[in-house]
């Protein structure tokens, strides 16, 4: 039998949920069906090490996807690929206007597939140009074959907003890699977690999404018994730390910056809290989880409620209400979490082998 040959598209391969599916998609997918080419703007990034060798990469070597996008239109009439799958929101917006020129010059028709990585609505509006972006999503957006959306929530906005036929759409959840997880979880942790406090983690960029100025306020109402870590870097770094400052908790806040290796935090850490304003599908919560690690979270725009399986893995508390997340931080016993039930449970349902046979049916 003939492989199907398909190429995926992503900006760079650097830290980000979109980029980890890709990365994890590229390097799982069934050989026996596929010839896996990889289309990156920017061949570099943290998860390039680990692409695999028979995984053919393109790198266009330019900085911004305005600047490469005749570039990768070029480069899949050159590959003329069976599947095209694009991996990130404003990338896919942009593809899709070029989408039946594409058709027209291939020697076959190419099945076009486009991942949705996050709140479309929400995110447009923050975008450059998010005029053009919406007028996209509107009018050209349907070109793809097949939209990829990661939670009911990222479905419906896109039904509700953007008025995108619900027959061209299938829900897949984001994948763990579960088995690569808890070995690099187990890996030396020189950090001086103390068992005298509880020990509270959150891992993400430092932007604004994440909300880390409200976690930080809300650190501040809690006692002294409670310490916070956060793992990430990011444009929000330096307010952050003055904002520590002002509320009195530098001492009780400690910023790690980015960790190329989150898990042993995870392993170790008493309990994630996620404070964000709106997320796609938190792949952060599936990986504490993985770790045995249970969380505390908003219930904000999003795939987070459809993680969260109260009181199994985590509790849930109302969209930005501090006090709510204060409440529920102080009512945290470690001893009513199972990390055994925990990591079995996000094994079942969203374990590599499981949410890789539901990619394989839409590519194949």
């Amino acid at each position: 039998m003939k492989r199907k040959r398909i190429a995926f598209v992503i900006h760079d391969l650097g830290v980000g949920g979109a980029e980890r599916i890709i990365s994890n998609l590229s390097n799982n997918i069934c050989r026996d069906k596929f010839e896996v080419h990889l289309i990156a703007f920017n061949a570099q990034g943290l998860y390039m090490k680990d692409v695999k060798p028979d995984v053919i990469v393109h790198d266009l070597k330019v900085s911004s996807v305005k600047k490469g996008l005749f570039s990768l239109m070029k480069k899949i009439y050159q590959l003329q690929p069976d599947r095209v799958f694009s991996g990130m929101g404003y990338v896919n917006s942009l593809l899709s206007f070029f989408i039946p020129f594409l058709n027209l010059i291939t020697s076959h028709k190419i099945y076009w597939i486009a991942r949705e990585t996050n709140i479309a609505s929400i995110i447009n509006k923050r975008e450059p140009f998010s005029g053009i972006i919406n007028w996209l999503y509107r009018h050209t957006y349907k070109n793809f074959d097949t939209i990829i959306c990661q939670s009911c929530y990222m479905q419906q906005d896109l039904i509700k907003n953007y008025g995108m036929p619900k027959e061209k759409m299938v829900i897949i959840n984001n994948p763990v890699n579960s088995e690569y997880i808890e070995k690099m979880s187990k890996e030396p942790l020189n950090y001086p977690f103390e068992s005298t406090y509880i020990n509270l983690l959150a891992v993400g960029v430092l932007r604004k999404q994440k909300r880390f100025d409200l976690l930080l306020e809300v650190l501040a109402q809690l006692e002294d018994r409670y310490r916070l870590t956060i793992v990430g870097g990011g444009v929000e770094d330096r307010a952050l730390k003055e904002l520590a400052k002002r509320l009195g908790i530098s001492d009780r806040v400690a910023f790690v910056g980015h960790q190329d290796n989150p898990y042993p935090f995870m392993r170790q850490a008493d309990l994630m809290v996620l404070s964000s304003e709106y997320e796609g599908f938190p792949n952060v919560l599936l990986e504490a989880n993985v770790c045995g690690l249970p969380v505390i979270a908003f219930k904000c725009p999003g795939g987070t409620d459809e993680i969260i399986k109260e009181p199994l893995n985590g509790y849930l508390v109302p969209c930005m209400d501090r006090d709510a997340l204060v409440c529920q931080i102080q009512q945290f016993d470690k001893k009513q979490f199972s990390n055994e039930s925990i990591r079995q449970y996000i094994k079942e349902r969203y374990g590599l082998s499981v949410i890789m046979s539901q990619y394989e049916k839409v590519l194949d």
